[in-house]
């Protein structure tokens, strides 16, 4: 029974709501948004973080995200779900997360929306979201968790937390 390494992602830089004319859901990332997730997304393999999985947000931008962390060769595999949609339920994500490592050894990346990503790292570290962790567009919350017959919530461990700008 391994420990679990557990990246949060946040989707990258989007167009803004207040200039889009379509949907929340179908904000796409900038140019800008994209090079910084190319380059962060390098960066993890250049520090050996590889993934099996990417789970992501099916929301444009965090789909693009996705994919560029896959194209990059940061994960072998990627899966949509709209658990973590900005109205996703941690309980519902920790359900699916229990029954994939079940099957599953290898890392997982999860990329997402704020401010889920970093509450829910909160409860994995500390049982409760108490507001402390921020993560920025693009940035990265690395959390290693027990061994799968262990309850994963005040249990974990952060091992990184960084914005883009400091990673790139």
């Amino acid at each position: 029974m391994l420990e679990l390494t557990l990246l949060f992602v946040r989707h990258g830089i989007a167009v803004e709501r207040d200039v889009f004319a379509g949907s929340d859901g179908d904000r796409p990332l900038t140019a800008k948004g994209e090079k910084k997730t190319q380059q962060v997304a390098q960066r993890l393999l250049e520090v050996g973080l590889e993934a099996e999985l990417i789970l992501s947000s099916p929301l444009l931008r965090s789909r693009q995200t996705a994919e560029i962390l896959l194209e990059a060769g940061v994960a072998s595999d990627l899966m949509f779900s709209d658990l973590l949609t900005p109205t996703g339920s941690f309980s519902a994500w920790l359900t699916w997360l229990e029954r994939w490592r079940q099957q599953h050894d290898g890392a997982l990346v999860v990329v997402g929306h704020e401010p889920n990503l970093s509450h829910w790292a909160e409860l994995l570290l500390w049982g409760k979201a108490l507001g402390h962790l921020q993560l920025k567009k693009a940035g990265i919350i690395g959390l290693t968790l027990p061994p799968v017959d262990r309850d994963p919530v005040a249990n974990s461990q952060l091992f990184w937390l960084t914005a883009p700008k400091l990673f790139i």
